[in-house]
């Protein structure tokens, strides 16, 4: 069985200290593939030299989070584009929107998330969307500007850490967007999760760890690792009534395409 890893952060300086161990254990627990989250200006040179020094394990992703949205800039949509075009770059993010944990102005974080969400489009890469209590913008942006599924590929990006309901979760995969299942699936008490992935059904989901942060129910409180992801997907086989094979397969499958990795 081979896993992939859709989203972490192994840059972040809580892996300093041993970053190569964690991407040996990653390995040893069957996550072949890793895309790490670059999501601010500063990160970007660093996600791309993890890219370059192991290409066959690790692709990245830079964005604008909103927790940065006010460093938007059309200097920076300009440097972003030059940079998509490196081998090593899958994707564009993580950007969105966070009314929660963030002090930054909503029409600020709509206009940096609006803006790169329409470059990615043009730039024809999948956008890592990052969301938390504001779905009502989420599908009002995605729905204007994704309002069926791409032509000549499977999707326009994936909503990372998928947090909705069953409705949310059907709108945005029948417009073509992956959704992201973390450690929370495995939380007792998030059955309303587990039953908006039952209605979306296998063939729009991908498995994360978002490392370091969101571990499983087995190790909450401790530092999060991708080696993390076959127990996220014991819960999802359990979730939808599929093996664990099963699900290895058709989420694998999916974040290749999602990625557009062979």
């Amino acid at each position: 069985m081979e896993f992939f890893d859709t989203h972490a952060h192994l840059s972040d300086p809580l892996f300093d200290a041993d970053r190569d161990l964690v991407l040996a254990r990653a390995l040893e627990a069957g996550v072949a593939q890793v895309l790490e989250i670059a999501d601010s200006p500063a990160d970007w040179d660093k996600a791309v030299a993890l890219s370059r020094a192991r290409p066959r394990q690790v692709r990245c992703s830079l964005g604008l989070h909103p927790y940065h949205a006010d460093q938007f800039s059309l200097d920076l949509i300009k440097d972003l584009e030059q940079r998509v075009r490196l081998p090593e770059v899958a994707a564009i993010g993580e950007i969105g929107l966070d009314y929660v944990k963030t002090q930054i102005p909503r029409q600020i974080q709509l206009k940096a998330f609006e803006d790169i969400l329409s470059a990615a489009r043009r730039w024809e890469k999948p956008a890592v969307i990052h969301c938390r209590g504001a779905y009502p913008d989420l599908l009002g942006v995605c729905g204007g500007l994704f309002p069926s599924p791409p032509s000549g590929r499977r999707f326009w990006g994936v909503v990372h850490c998928f947090s909705g309901n069953a409705e949310n979760a059907l709108f945005l995969a029948e417009r073509g967007l992956a959704l992201g299942v973390d450690g929370p699936i495995t939380y007792p008490k998030n059955e309303d999760l587990r039953r908006a992935f039952r209605a979306a059904g296998s063939s729009c989901l991908v498995l994360e760890t978002d490392s370091p942060y969101l571990p499983p129910q087995s190790s909450r409180g401790k530092r999060n690792e991708p080696r993390a992801i076959p127990e996220i997907a014991e819960k999802l086989s359990e979730t939808l009534g599929l093996s664990v094979e099963e699900i290895a397969l058709k989420t694998t499958e999916n974040a290749r395409a999602l990625y557009g990795i062979k």
